[in-house]
């Protein structure tokens, strides 16, 4: 089915695994820049990041289906699962715009402690052309001047074609989880229920994932 709206919202990440904090952020971003839908994309290979305790992205899929499964504004894409290798940002916008139709350009959801490296990131001239930004700064952690940075970063890669500032601020609240929190609880047989959804529970103890 090809989806069609106004607004999109794209959520990638290793999802190793989903938990609720997932969950709770994107339908905070969904509500706050009235998006219609937000697409989940468990990472294959992320190309700035070594994946800890690393199972087959398969089961990092399945386990994102599973969590979203009952949003009807949530819908996962196992494009970089696919595609294999390394997961460039740049490739998965590419494919967004093949195979999507959406008015406005589409909101890429990103955690503040990326920007210190999202001028290294492949394409990004293009992708600030593509892209709005949607950075989630932490309700209550330490401020930093994140504008000043992405506004250096703006003149160095404007263009005539990038139109209006491409990076949006929203301070999300304060949720304590993590996903190396619930792996490192799996290994202690400790329990992670309300960490995780009840299906992303059943699955990981259906498979026995992350025990070593």
């Amino acid at each position: 089915m090809r989806i069609r709206c106004t607004r999109l919202g794209l959520f990638g990440g290793t999802f190793n695994p989903i938990h609720m904090g997932h969950l709770r952020l994107a339908e905070e971003v969904r509500e706050e820049y009235c998006l219609d839908y937000v697409v989940f994309i468990p990472a294959n290979r992320p190309p700035h990041k070594k994946l800890k305790e690393e199972i087959s992205p398969s089961h990092r899929l399945k386990m994102v289906e599973s969590a979203i499964n009952s949003n009807n504004h949530f819908i996962s894409d196992d494009m970089e699962v696919k595609r294999g290798g390394i997961s460039y940002t740049i490739d998965t916008v590419n494919y967004v715009y093949e195979n999507y139709e959406f008015e406005e350009k589409p909101y890429f959801i990103i955690g503040s402690d990326l920007l210190g490296e999202i001028d290294t990131w492949k394409d990004i001239g293009i992708l600030m052309n593509k892209l709005y930004f949607i950075v989630m700064l932490r309700t209550g952690a330490p401020q930093y001047d994140y504008k000043a940075e992405v506004s250096s970063l703006f003149k160095k890669q404007s263009s005539e074609h990038m139109g209006r500032h491409p990076f949006l601020f929203f301070e999300k609240r304060k949720l304590d989880i993590t996903s190396s929190e619930i792996r490192e609880k799996i290994k202690q047989k400790k329990s992670i229920r309300y960490l995780v959804t009840d299906g992303v529970l059943k699955y990981i103890k259906e498979k026995e994932l992350y025990r070593i």
